[in-house]
């Protein structure tokens, strides 16, 4: 293993707590897949059945998921480390909810759910770091659910972001027509235009026909 990696991925919170000895020891049972991508090029696709664990050691990755009904998709941006949708491996729908590809050159690590399984068997530091990890992100959307409703077309806008997106800060890209948001915000499409517009004034987003970028979610 290029010592490079390996020092990345004792960064991934998976493998914090880990002494030295008994990260070699990993390294030597486990078969690590490190790999090189090229910008554009595709991970995994939403839909698609999660049968490995992939972590992001180096670069930018972008995430893209669509709705259901194929009617509106959000983009973003990930940065290493990120374990990429480690509650999708296990469970009753273990299917990728998001399709990432590499938007610069990247390095990421990928292991089979059997390895998985067995550092989950044989190291208690790593099967504390993944439950704190999945309680964590089941917390999360638990405290979505029960957020008060919001007031207004700007808050119930930034609501929806929220609870679409992976990480509460950032850049974001919402691909969208009018007609769909007001649909998903149970108001108007003029109420929308003029939120959208009220919001680009105030330097927070830009939109054109379909499109919104959103600077930092943050700043919302």
């Amino acid at each position: 293993m290029d010592h490079s990696f390996s020092n990345r991925l004792l960064l991934v919170p998976l493998f914090q707590g880990f002494s030295r000895l008994d990260f070699l020891d990993i390294v030597e049972k486990t078969p690590f897949d490190f790999r090189t991508l090229k910008p554009k090029e595709i991970v995994v696709r939403q839909g698609e059945e999660s049968h490995r664990l992939c972590i992001l050691l180096g670069g930018e990755l972008e995430c893209e998921s669509e709705s259901p009904e194929h009617t509106y998709r959000i983009k973003e941006s990930m940065h290493a480390p990120w374990v990429m949708q480690l509650d999708c491996l296990f469970g009753l729908h273990n299917t990728y909810r998001y399709t990432v590809r590499s938007l610069v050159e990247s390095q990421l690590v990928m292991l089979d759910k059997q390895s998985v399984r067995r550092l989950l068997m044989q190291y208690p530091a790593f099967q504390i770091n993944f439950y704190n990890m999945l309680s964590t992100a089941a917390q999360h959307a638990t405290t979505m659910l029960w957020l008060k409703r919001a007031e207004n077309e700007r808050e119930r806008f930034v609501m929806f972001l929220h609870r679409r997106c992976l990480r509460p800060i950032g850049p974001k890209k919402l691909y969208i027509r009018m007609e769909e948001l007001a649909q998903e915000l149970g108001t108007t499409r003029l109420r929308v235009s003029r939120m959208l517009l009220s919001m680009s004034e105030d330097g927070l987003l830009d939109y054109s026909r379909g499109v919104i970028t959103i600077p930092a979610l943050e700043k919302l």
